[in-house]
């Protein structure tokens, strides 16, 4: 049996009506299925209870909600075949793989895990602190009211009032400084913003982080590296973006929000990153 779990909300409904048609397919073929409503049936306990072995998870919705059913640990237990029907909005899980149906079984398992204020929460792509989580809590702001703005255009505008802060990141037990930093992030995956590709050299299943940092930077330079980041030039600009690979991370900064996978944690007072 498909197990097809869909987020009505995601993508302004675009993922409901792709998986009632993807339903349908799987009914005239002969297959047997059943449609759950992420908002509305979300007790993964009783939908493990329901799963054999043979029965495969369909999910439809993009990086948020495939954040939330990760961060279950009832979840992380499965040991079925999980698809995923790329019908998010930015989905940045989705880039790298072919076509929009394809197989994530080993891809979210074993994920990396945040420690944020204590409490733990796992990640598929990666998180940030800096422009960057403002940015998303911007664009989850003009959800909410129904505007629509890209990524970009939404981070270009924050950049005129954003006060750059410090950080210390200890990285495998070697601390580095940072000054004047516009925002860092800790990459699992390549992507973050709706395909900007931060972190060019990350790769899933490799068990390193890649940290990534802009930093020491004016306002008047920063405006012609960000652009780099769509094509993941903006490698070049080492002065002022640099990189560091580990599993372990630990940080001290002065800035308190936070991205998690696009979704926006306030009042960060603490931070741990492991893979």
């Amino acid at each position: 049996m498909f197990f097809i779990l869909y987020n009505p909300m995601s993508n302004a409904g675009k993922a409901l009506k792709t998986s009632f048609k993807f339903n349908k397919k799987l009914l005239k073929k002969g297959y047997q299925t059943k449609m759950i409503n992420l908002l509305e049936d979300n007790d993964y306990q009783a939908l493990v209870a329901d799963l054999k072995a043979e029965d495969i998870l369909v999910i439809f919705g993009g990086d948020g909600t495939l954040h939330q059913i990760v961060n279950n640990d009832v979840f992380n237990s499965l040991n079925n075949k999980i698809y995923m029907y790329r019908s998010g909005r930015g989905n940045d899980f989705a880039r790298g793989n072919k076509g929009k149906f394809f197989e994530i079984t080993n891809l979210v398992k074993n994920l990396p895990k945040a420690n944020i204020n204590g409490t733990n929460h796992y990640f598929l792509n990666g998180l940030g602190i800096g422009i960057d989580a403002l940015t998303c809590k911007k664009q989850a702001d003009n959800f909410l009211i129904g505007k629509k703005e890209s990524y970009f255009k939404i981070a270009f505008k924050a950049f005129f009032r954003f006060k750059p802060f410090d950080i210390d990141v200890e990285v495998d037990g070697k601390v580095y400084h940072y000054h004047k930093v516009w925002f860092f992030v800790v990459q699992n995956g390549k992507y973050f913003g709706g395909g900007m590709k931060i972190s060019p050299k990350s790769e899933r299943l490799d068990n390193k982080l890649e940290f990534v940092v802009i930093h020491s930077v004016g306002f008047k330079r920063l405006l012609t590296i960000f652009p780099l980041i769509f094509i993941g030039k903006h490698t070049i600009a080492k002065k002022y973006v640099n990189f560091l690979t580990g599993e372990k991370f630990k940080f001290n900064f002065n800035y308190h929000l936070l991205q998690i996978d696009g979704e926006v944690i306030d009042e960060v007072k603490s931070l741990e990153v492991t893979r």
